[in-house]
């Protein structure tokens, strides 16, 4: 017999007598345990550690086997999960991207119903200026992420410690007694850099991460239980993608979209009173079906703008990573029953229950199903198609040297128009090296960066990341000339290629040759008009060399991009006090 999400809730309510008003205000604790893989929890059948208290969810809940996540990126999962719209659709498909205010939140719905609403984060890369706190009363997120030029790639706080994100949802639990809440914990602990240090993912340091993160819900939920809150909340425990640690060759996650970074954990613990329920469901559910089913529960009315479903029959990932950083082609999945097609130059289909480590590509030998799936992606994208423009970008120095710290590439600039899309598969040695090589240029070794993206150029000479930070390992060794020249180049392969002109831009304007940084900084905006940085650096630039209204008119632009950088307020309040 099929069993569905709905079924569940139905029987929860029924079972428990739960009457409409009690139930639409049931506390709602929702628990995101980033970069979190199923298969390395206990309740997941993993033995080689134990995770007691994230196992205990299960008692008097349901754990659910079979959960995607629409995409393996922190913000755009994120995004996924609280405005219950695909990252196609909704346009945030990067981390550092800004997550439109037109879109719906879960918060926001149950704000309108009298909810209290507070959220602790864990990552800047969830910081308020991101745009994923609209609906939320508060929103505790202490990254305020300030540039400094002379600032290091890890000088940035880019994290906080798990014990002291519950703790600070604790304290706003405390003061919301008695009152429909809703509280939203991001744990970040398990993300690289590792407590230990290092930039690369390993097996042995993400399970002791793990450990500790288990210890960390652990008193989070004795508190709870203390509190009350336990027993009278619906509880909810996912993440919003995982971790390769060397499946299929990669080492983290955004690349692909195998098991390893899109199968997630989710376990609801519903709340006392609450009767029949299923202990396990193993139909397929995505992220985006979790607001709906939050709302269901509540018996609150879904918003339109919500594509998940509370009895979806297939589930949708994607990954531009690739294609945005290297101009290959982009991945999209679609998994149906036990069957798991990804869409790529070189397709791919998967039995996930003859074959759950996805090794056995079946695409050739059952052409018929791999078609079928293909059609099914095809018309879910354009059922759900949105062609607004994309989402903003937080291009400032602050947000870039955050990404770097954790591991994450800049965007290579999009697609190159009338070049075919290599298949990212074939491309995973090249990708392994810009890794290895970008690791120097952090770790401090130039001169290995130099030579390995050198190796790389030798190869392609279009790979525009790599030409980028070749010339950022040249400033790194005192050789701005060869700098320079690589930027120059970079843009002559991609000639929308904005930051190797910021690039140019910056050195010139550090060497204090300012007609020089002024006219690579008009080429930046001329590239890429509503590109925070280059608007903010060409103001800059204007100010020093006296033109105010050109700076004005700049800075202002920037400051508008950007609302919440106190960088950019401060110099433009400095400007026009000048002006005066």
């Amino acid at each position: 017999m099929r069993t569905n999400i709905a079924s569940i809730l139905c029987g929860v309510i029924a079972a428990s007598g739960l009457t409409r008003a009690a139930q639409s205000g049931t506390p709602i604790i929702l628990i995101s345990i980033d970069t979190l893989r199923a298969d390395h929890l206990g309740i997941y059948s993993y033995r080689k550690i134990a995770t007691p208290h994230i196992d205990s969810f299960a008692d008097h809940g349901t754990v659910f086997s079979h959960v995607d996540s629409q995409i393996p990126l922190t913000l755009p999962s994120h995004t996924v999960l609280f405005t219950s719209t695909y990252p196609f659709q909704n346009h945030v498909e990067e981390n550092a991207e800004i997550v439109p205010s037109t879109l719906v939140t879960l918060a926001s719905v149950l704000r309108k119903h009298g909810y209290q609403t507070g959220a602790f984060i864990g990552s800047s890369l969830l910081a308020r200026r991101f745009g994923l706190d609209s609906g939320f009363d508060t929103y505790d997120s202490p990254f305020n992420l300030q540039s400094d030029e002379t600032l290091g790639p890890y000088s940035v706080r880019v994290r906080r410690d798990g014990a002291l994100v519950t703790r600070a949802a604790l304290n706003w639990l405390a003061s919301k007694r008695g009152q429909p809440a809703f509280a939203f914990i991001h744990l970040f602990d398990l993300h690289t850099p590792y407590s230990a240090g290092g930039l690369i993912p390993n097996t042995a340091g993400y399970d002791t991460e793990i450990k500790y993160v288990d210890q960390v819900i652990g008193h989070f939920q004795d508190a709870l239980k203390r509190s009350g809150w336990w027993d009278r909340s619906l509880v909810i425990l996912l993440s919003d993608h995982g971790e390769s640690l060397g499946d299929h060759g990669e080492t983290s996650h955004g690349y692909f979209i195998y098991q390893s970074t899109v199968h997630v954990p989710l376990i609801i613990h519903w709340p006392g009173g609450a009767g029949n329920h299923s202990a396990r469901v193993d139909e397929p559910l995505g992220l985006i079906d979790v607001a709906p089913t939050i709302l269901n529960f509540l018996q609150i009315a879904a918003p339109s703008s919500f594509a998940g479903s509370n009895l979806p029959s297939q589930t949708y990932s994607e990954s531009v990573y690739a294609h945005d950083a290297f101009h290959w082609a982009a991945l999209r999945r679609l998994c149906a029953g036990t069957l798991e097609y990804i869409d790529a130059p070189q397709p791919e289909l998967y039995d996930l229950a003859a074959d759950p480590s996805e090794l056995h590509n079946l695409a050739s030998k059952r052409p018929d199903e791999t078609r079928r799936l293909r059609e099914q992606l095809t018309k879910l994208r354009a059922a759900h198609a949105n062609n607004k423009p994309d989402a903003a970008k937080d291009t400032s120095p602050a947000a870039t040297a955050a990404l770097r710290s954790l591991g994450y590439l800049a965007g290579g600039g999009g697609s190159k128009k009338g070049t075919a899309e290599p298949d990212p598969k074939q491309r995973l040695p090249e990708y392994q090296a810009y890794e290895k090589a970008l690791t120097a240029l952090y770790s401090e070794q130039p001169a290995a960066a130099v030579a390995g993206f050198n190796r790389l150029l030798a190869a392609d000479a279009s790979n525009t990341l790599a030409r980028y930070y070749l010339g950022e390992a040249y400033v790194k060794l005192a050789r701005p000339n060869e700098a320079v020249r690589e930027w120059r180049v970079a843009i002559q392969h991609d000639h929308n290629y904005a930051p190797a002109a910021i690039a140019i831009g910056k050195l010139y304007f550090a060497q204090g040759l300012l007609d020089k940084a002024s006219a690579a900084f008009q080429e930046a905006v001329t590239l890429a008009p509503y590109d925070f940085e280059a608007q903010f650096e060409l103001g800059r630039t204007e100010e020093r060399l006296g033109h105010y209204d050109e700076a004005e008119r700049h800075l202002a632009l920037a400051c508008g991009f950007l609302p919440d950088s106190a960088e950019c307020q401060r110099e433009l309040s400095e400007l026009r006090r000048k002006m005066k």
